[in-house]
């Protein structure tokens, strides 16, 4: 199968070398509206401003740029391209994602003599999360009037984390070796834990592929197109171990003891998908 996919990437090239062309159109102004040679393009994913402005006119109240991603391509990507010709570009893209979050949740305070509602300490997580996804490839342009079509292939790699801390407001000590603790950070739900977790490592994700591509764009205005592509592309998923830090009173030791829970589970993934990093519009604009 793989040496199939590498001989239908290489006819497509192939062909698409001898046959891609583009016949530059004007406007009435006299200027070009499909990029040259020697120009770039930058472009984004378009769904989230369609999404938006769909609901201006829908009466929906809670309007915003979030959209619904299908496979692997779930999040805002920049795209960006340099025409070697009017008919072939060289292409890429990044989406770069860090997200960083603090939750906080307030528990009773341990060790009051009368317990009183309103003497709190703080419970705090902080996740954290991290996408890096590059891309790049060579693309070929067939053009009727304004509509353009574009096909080639590209590669990618990409990269995930993503971890949890917690810290605790009351202390784990020998008097109180089951203190109050924040049992769910989302609920904010506590009580009294002689074990509780201080750090969460989830499986790391890497993944690499490659994959040919098809689609079309149209030029509503000069050097500006919107468009949408679909692919099949061949990848690899490889996943690492996951870790899970506790920490509880050692009676022996007198002390508070940490201990590392780690699946040593590795995951890996091969396959051929249809939907790799699809379902995106794309706006473009050349300059």
């Amino acid at each position: 199968m793989k040496k199939l996919t590498i001989l239908l990437f290489m006819a497509l090239v192939g062909f698409t070398t001898v046959n891609a062309q583009v016949e530059q159109m004007v406007n009435k102004n006299g200027t070009a509206v499909m990029p040259e040679a020697g120009q770039f393009a930058i472009g984004f994913d378009a769904l989230p401003f369609f999404g938006y402005v769909g609901d201006m006119f829908n009466n929906t109240t809670n309007n915003n740029l979030v959209a619904t991603y299908v496979g692997n391509n779930s999040g805002l990507q920049v795209y960006g391209k340099y025409f070697l010709s009017e008919s072939n570009a060289i292409r890429a893209r990044v989406r770069l994602n860090q997200n960083i979050t603090q939750d906080v949740n307030r528990v009773l305070q341990d060790g009051q003599a009368s317990p009183q509602d309103n003497i709190e300490v703080e419970d705090e997580m902080i996740a954290s999360s991290f996408t890096l996804e590059l891309g790049g490839g060579m693309e070929w342009r067939r053009s009727k009037g304004r509509l353009v079509g574009v096909y080639g292939g590209e590669a990618y790699v990409g990269l995930n984390t993503s971890s949890q801390t917690m810290t605790y407001g009351n202390e784990l000590t020998q008097d109180n070796q089951a203190p109050t603790t924040t049992t769910n950070f989302g609920s904010g739900a506590s009580g009294a834990r002689t074990v509780r977790t201080v750090s969460v490592t989830n499986p790391n994700s890497f993944s690499v592929g490659a994959r040919g591509f098809a689609g079309v764009e149209y030029f509503f205005a000069p050097q500006i197109s919107i468009g949408a592509e679909f692919y099949l592309g061949v990848g690899f998923t490889g996943t690492n171990r996951s870790e899970v830090v506790t920490e509880e009173w050692n009676a022996d030791a007198g002390a508070v003891q940490q201990i590392s829970n780690v699946n040593a589970n590795v995951l890996t993934q091969f396959g051929i998908n249809t939907s790799d990093y699809g379902g995106a519009i794309n706006l473009l604009f050349h300059f």
